[in-house]
């Protein structure tokens, strides 16, 4: 089983650091692809050992997330032709394997045959309260999380596939929830939030910018990127949405977890993603038992 890894990143050197690191406990790092959007020379770096790729970054689109997204699935397709399966996520995201069998390798070699990519199950991490103490791991210090529809994503890739925008849903596809997959998003429990959250509202403004001075500009919508243009709006109703969440109880494994998000599938005949307003109606959040802190 030949397994790869592949991300795209723009500074966020400290996540690049935990992707890099925690990666490479499943691969060699020759088999973790990092695209350096701008060349950035601190990644090259964080990144060495592993296949590096410079994006040039002269200009912000519009379209910025939709070529990202294009060009991150035309590495993902590529690389099949040389490996038995790829690994595509933002930086922010870790996956982690919790099934019985001896690797993550050997999970895989038995996962379904007529899938076209598994997804683990979504957990977006939730800080805790106080003062961080990240010296005995991400997991020990913030191990609460609510159950993302949003970050069950289709990112463990057996044949060709194309990524919706930010690799949340299929295009003409559909995936598998794997249950002994996990996928841990990191946004929030990042010690350099505010400033990565200063730089993307400083990109949404740069985009704008570039549209307007274009010969024909997209119109733009009030909620365009409005994750990076609003990022404390969307924070404070995702920490809403866990306040209020049901716990789902985890300590025998995340099959529970797995079916509640098989319910949110949502396909429009087009593009097949997990639904996040349907989650996010009755909204379930897990704390990781102690064996499984460990982790990250």
């Amino acid at each position: 089983m030949k397994l790869a890894f592949v991300t795209m990143v723009w500074r966020d050197y400290w996540l690049l650091e935990k992707w890099v690191s925690h990666n490479a406990r499943y691969v060699n790092k020759r088999c973790l692809y990092v695209l350096n959007h701008g060349g950035d020379p601190k990644i090259d770096a964080i990144a060495a050992g592993c296949n590096v790729i410079h994006i040039p970054r002269e200009e912000l689109t519009i379209d910025l997330d939709r070529r990202r997204w294009d060009l991150l699935g035309g590495v993902t397709n590529g690389l099949l032709a040389f490996y038995d399966r790829v690994i595509c996520t933002d930086v922010d995201e870790l996956i982690a394997y919790v099934g019985s069998r001896g690797s993550l390798q050997a999970h895989l070699a038995a996962s379904p045959a007529d899938t076209v990519a598994l997804s683990p199950i979504g957990l977006n991490l939730i800080p805790s309260e106080g003062v961080a103490d990240l010296s005995g791991g991400v997991l020990a210090a913030h191990p609460q999380a609510i159950l993302s529809a949003k970050y069950t994503k289709p990112c463990i890739v057996k044949s060709r596939v194309v990524y919706t925008i930010g690799g949340h849903g299929l295009v003409r596809g559909k995936f598998t929830i794997d249950p002994e997959l996990l996928l841990f998003h990191l946004h929030y429990v990042t010690p350099d939030y505010a400033q990565r959250m200063a730089e993307r509202q400083d990109i949404v403004a740069q985009s704008k910018a570039h549209n307007d001075q274009s010969d024909a500009p997209a119109n733009v919508g009030k909620r365009f990127w409005i994750n990076w243009s609003d990022p404390a709006m969307i924070r404070e109703k995702e920490f809403a949405h866990f306040a209020r969440a049901t716990e789902v109880p985890v300590q025998d494994g995340f099959a529970a977890c797995a079916e509640i998000l098989n319910g949110a599938i949502k396909s429009d005949g087009k593009k097949t993603v997990v639904d996040h307003a349907i989650m996010s109606k009755a909204p379930r959040k897990v704390v990781l038992p102690q064996g499984l802190r460990g982790l990250l």
